[in-house]
């Protein structure tokens, strides 16, 4: 039991002083790792503090580039001018829906169209103009013989009482020359309501024709002005775009079965309502159409606002989209880049028109403006959540 108690109190002992011994070591391995977790730390803060960072949101929709670096040397800088172009302010698909050719019968008779739906509703309304013209003519011999009969029965009742006034004729017979004068008045009354209720119904029945027409695609105007030997075209134009549209502009045409060869025209006339179901403004040109070369049905690709004006181009890769809207970089300073919305139009070779954000004379990021398009879809949202915080305020 001695030499037990001796080797258990040795044991422990032992035990103690190598517990102390590893406590203190993982203190210190502790407090060593803590250090060099915080100066790793401060290390890295004092990086970001020391080396600026590249590319950064100077201000709200201004995107700042470090000067001198390999991003900002990769820009490719133009300067906005103004040149005097002729290329369509706007594109868009056509059709011919309608051809008068040259000839000698009634122009009416020799109108062709693309579909018999709209040849059918034509006809329709040729008979009711015809109808319309009938009951105009109509009323007005009614008025004229009511006018005629009112007139005749007056004169003899003003004799009558004349007569009756010399005692020469009874009274009697006045009193059945007044009756009979109302009675054709009553009578002329009513003939002419109703030439004139049946020259309304032609005339409304007319006009809904006529909208139908337009439906259908083809304006009834110029089924009635256009001169033998033209063709009628319609399209249509993207409500966002009608803007850019008006009556006797000049437009060119490049018909997909006629190939290598552009026809010049003129907006003849504009729809009077969008259609309902695609937002879109039906215009309608006129094509001369001499050598025959149209046929109702074709299609063709519509060149809207070819008249000689001051345009700005700038390189398409300047333009950046996102969301709904198109931007371009605009220089704002040293390495400063505000970001500027604009409306586009069509583009030509590498260039595109912008037809409203710039005036002309600004610098812009050409070619390797995509680069900093992340930047730019950072800061509309930044805007975006500005707008909706309910302060008002910034939100970052």
């Amino acid at each position: 039991m001695t030499f037990l108690a001796l080797f258990m109190d040795n044991y422990l002992k032992h035990y103690s002083r190598l517990n102390n011994i590893l406590t203190v070591s993982m203190i210190l391995a502790a407090l060593f790792c803590g250090s060099w977790q915080q100066a790793a730390a401060d290390q890295k803060e004092a990086s970001a503090t020391e080396v600026p960072a590249v590319v950064q949101l100077a201000e709200p929709r201004v995107i700042g580039v470090k000067a001198g670096s390999l991003l900002e040397k990769k820009f490719n800088i133009s300067i906005v001018q103004k040149e005097r172009i002729n290329t369509p302010l706007l594109v868009v698909t056509g059709a011919v829906v309608a051809r008068l050719p040259m000839g000698s019968t009634p122009m009416e008779d020799r109108w062709q169209f693309n579909s018999i739906e709209l040849s059918g509703v034509y006809a329709d309304w040729q008979r009711a103009q015809a109808e319309k013209n009938f009951n105009i003519k109509r009323l007005v011999k009614i008025r004229e013989l009511t006018a005629a009969q009112y007139n005749s029965h007056k004169l003899a009742v003003d004799r009558l009482r004349k007569l009756v006034a010399t005692g020469t004729e009874a009274i009697r017979d006045l009193t059945a020359a007044e009756a009979n004068l109302l009675q054709v008045q009553l009578e002329g009354q009513k003939d002419v309501y109703e030439a004139e209720t049946a020259l309304t119904v032609a005339t409304r029945s007319r006009a809904a024709l006529e909208r139908k027409l337009l439906q259908e695609g083809v304006d009834p105007l110029l089924l009635e002005s256009s001169a033998p030997g033209v063709s009628l075209v319609m399209a249509d134009v993207p409500e966002i775009r009608i803007g850019l549209v008006r009556v006797e502009q000049a437009c060119v045409a490049r018909f997909y079965g006629i190939p290598n060869q552009q026809f010049s025209g003129k907006v003849r006339s504009l729809a009077p309502t969008l259609s309902a179901e695609r937002h879109t403004l039906r215009v309608f040109f006129e094509l001369n159409d001499q050598s025959d070369q149209f046929k109702p049905g074709m299609y063709a690709e519509i060149g809207l606002g070819t008249d000689p004006r001051d345009a700005i181009l700038v390189p398409i890769d300047g333009v950046l989209h996102s969301g709904n809207s198109d931007y371009v970089l605009i220089n704002a300073g040293p390495g400063l880049w505000r970001i500027t919305e604009v409306d586009v139009g069509e583009s030509a070779n590498d260039r595109i028109e912008i037809l409203k954000g710039l005036q002309g004379g600004e610098h812009i990021i050409g070619n390797g403006a995509i680069l900093l398009k992340p930047m730019l879809v950072q800061a509309l949202q930044n805007d975006e959540a500005d707008k909706k915080s309910p302060s008002g305020g910034a939100t970052r």
